[in-house]
């Protein structure tokens, strides 16, 4: 009776253990194959993918994988991992950006604050402007795609975002 009753809490201390191990990704490779895993179904595999750059905050960041090439509509797929050691990362999920704007620009609200990738080589600046502040991004040209984080100092009540051309009009 008590071999039967130590044997049940070994398995269940087996099994809670596996249940929290995740499995990790060493290096931009293997996390480039787990983007690909991600990819939406209606996208396609066959797409030509490549990795754009990293956001970080803290123990967390935000990898940024472009899927798709000059013949067809770009997919930009921002997909969060927990930083675990030097170049090594588990997979935590992925995210829809926000992509309607200006064609090959995406962002996203994460970790109170906002992701950006602009692949779009027309654009040379991006200007945040909340009631508190404006922030301007500069790209310079030899950088696409571009990924960047902004944080304000304070949550505000509303935030515009505008991307602007070399000459400063702003890109639609």
């Amino acid at each position: 009776e008590m071999k039967k009753y130590i044997s049940v809490i070994l398995v269940c201390l087996i099994c809670l253990t596996l249940a929290s191990c995740k499995k990790t990704y060493k290096g931009i490779d293997k996390l480039s194959e787990k983007a690909k895993e991600e990819l939406p179904v209606s996208y396609g595999e066959s797409s030509d993918m490549r990795y754009a750059g990293m956001c970080t905050v803290d123990d967390k960041a935000l990898a940024w994988f472009i899927f798709g090439n000059e013949y067809q509509s770009r997919y930009y797929l921002p997909m969060e991992v927990k930083i675990i050691g030097e170049e090594e990362y588990s997979y935590v999920c992925t995210y829809k950006p926000i992509d309607d704007r200006t064609e090959d620009i995406a962002l996203l609200y994460w970790e109170n604050g906002y992701a950006f990738i602009v692949n779009n080589q027309k654009c040379s600046s991006v200007k945040i402007i909340d009631e508190n502040i404006t922030h301007e991004e500069k790209i310079e040209k030899e950088t696409y795609p571009y990924v960047f984080y902004y944080h304000p100092l304070t949550l505000p009540k509303t935030i515009e975002y505008v991307f602007l051309d070399f000459y400063g009009n702003e890109l639609r």
